[in-house]
């Protein structure tokens, strides 16, 4: 949506929250209780997403001087937090940190992409487009799947910038700090539009798939991303100086990853179900250096959506971190924030051994399709780079065998998902439904498909009844007499 545009809904934006007209996702108080004028100030929110992350790491690596990590950590609240109980994989994890709830009920169960889960339960793109269209939404990742839900759900982020792999993981991601780093610095052109970008960073995932969680390329990769994280926070407070606008600054990671070289994650040790969350609010110095013992990604999606007087769903699973007060009791000061972290991180266990047993069931099941997705995406992509390469009669035969393997690779796809989706409702995933409206449908485009004849078949027109003196008076004859 172009950035004129966002400025005229601005106000008739507002002015239907303020009315309560958001009553049919959330309580109208929500919204009615904030001033448009509060809500017509620029706001800003930046959340950071780091794959398959482990807090312990970045204490032992990435915990020093010209880390983004330890400089969020210094300025804001850091938490130790789990998904024990929850599947480790990135899809449904993504998805409860973009939607507000949890695997039971978004019901994604692997890598491989399904928008319907996302007309359900929103996400935060969703929400903020509906609730706050003037606010410029953005999403950078170099994981398809990111940009993939963040077009899902009838009401798409503003701006969705994907980066093919280039190289090495780690040049992907610093495509993806160039980007982000480029986009916060063109808010100051446009310092009265409110923003919220999602930067998203997958280098320590493909570290860990690779060589191994407790690998020096693992540690090597989390150190990256906590300098590509300073340089975003540069150009953050580069920003600030030039617009006098905060930032609220958000990292979060997925999950963990195991420490041996592997399956890397999906299943219940402590290493997979490890994350955190560093939540740097803005004009919020206070707290700086805390630790909450409360925090859950499930928290990011309602924190952002109050911070833009987005009115919040009743079925969310979490709740504003800088307001609800069950997470901001939890609020402590320690002595020593890296030694309280560690000691935070040693608390968390394994599940009981029968939902243990079940989400391990859910992962090898979910993960048949996923693979079998892989190979059919890999086919198609050297099929695909045979066509293109125009060969006589040769590329014709792969276009060919291309429809063959879309068609049987597909058809293959679709029937492990399906039986993989049963096992994982069995097993709990999905089962809860919305109480909330879904989101209406965005409005389509006008309807002009009738003939002019229809249309004034509709009509009836009636003709005025004039006398001389009027057609004269209309006409001007008089003057022309005169």
């Amino acid at each position: 949506m172009a950035t004129s545009l966002k400025k005229a809904l601005c106000g008739a934006a507002v002015a239907t929250l303020v009315a309560g007209a958001a009553s049919g996702v959330g309580p109208a108080s929500a919204a009615s209780s904030l001033s448009a004028d509060w809500m017509l100030t620029a706001e800003n929110v930046l959340l950071i997403g780091t794959d398959g992350t482990n807090l312990s790491k970045i204490l032992e690596y990435a915990y020093n001087e010209g880390s983004g990590f330890r400089t969020l950590m210094d300025q804001g609240i850091t938490g130790a937090a789990t998904e024990v109980n929850h599947t480790t994989i990135s899809g449904p994890s993504w998805s409860t940190i973009l939607t507000g709830v949890w695997d039971d009920k978004h019901g994604v169960i692997n890598n491989v992409f399904s928008a319907e889960p996302y007309n359900s339960w929103p996400t935060v793109f969703n929400l903020l487009e509906y609730f706050r269209p003037e606010v410029n939404t953005s999403v950078i990742a170099d994981w398809e799947y990111i940009n993939q839900i963040a077009d899902a759900g009838g009401y798409p982020a503003d701006s969705n910038t994907f980066f093919e792999f280039d190289g090495s993981w780690a040049n992907t991601d610093a495509l993806v700090t160039a980007e982000t780093i480029s986009q916060i610095l063109q808010t100051t052109a446009n310092p009265d539009i409110p923003n919220f970008l999602f930067s998203y960073q997958v280098q320590a995932d493909e570290a860990g798939h690779t060589f191994g969680g407790g690998s020096a390329e693992y540690a090597q990769a989390v150190i990256n991303v906590g300098s590509n994280i300073e340089q975003i926070l540069a150009a953050i407070a580069q920003a600030q100086a030039e617009t006098g606008d905060e930032w609220t600054v958000i990292v979060t990671t997925d999950h963990g990853h195991q420490q041996s070289l592997g399956f890397g994650h999906g299943f219940q040790s402590p290493n997979e179900t490890s994350q955190f969350v560093i939540f740097s609010l803005a004009g919020n110095s206070d707290q700086a250096g805390s630790q909450n013992l409360n925090y859950s990604i499930a928290d990011i999606t309602p924190t952002i959506l109050q911070l833009f007087g987005v009115p919040l769903r009743s079925d969310f699973d979490g709740a504003p971190m800088h307001t609800d007060p069950e997470i901001t009791g939890s609020l402590v000061q320690p002595e020593d924030l890296k030694q309280a972290l560690t000691a935070a991180i040693g608390m968390y266990g394994y599940p009981n051994i029968g939902n243990d047993l079940a989400l391990g069931l859910r992962t090898v099941v979910a993960t048949v399709p996923y693979l079998l997705n892989g190979v059919v995406t890999d086919i198609d992509k050297m099929l695909q780079g045979i066509v293109d390469q125009d060969i006589f009669l040769i590329s014709g035969l792969a276009a060919f065998a291309q429809q063959i393997n879309d068609f049987f690779g597909g058809l293959t796809v679709d029937v492990t998902q399906f039986l993989a989706r049963g096992v994982a409702y069995l097993t709990g995933s999905g089962v809860i439904a919305p109480t909330d409206a879904p989101l209406p449908p965005p409005p389509g485009p006008a309807d002009f498909s009738g003939s002019v004849e229809a249309l004034l078949a509709d009509q009836t027109f009636t003709a005025p009844d004039l006398d001389d003196a009027d057609l004269i008076g209309l006409l001007g004859i008089d003057a022309l007499a005169a």
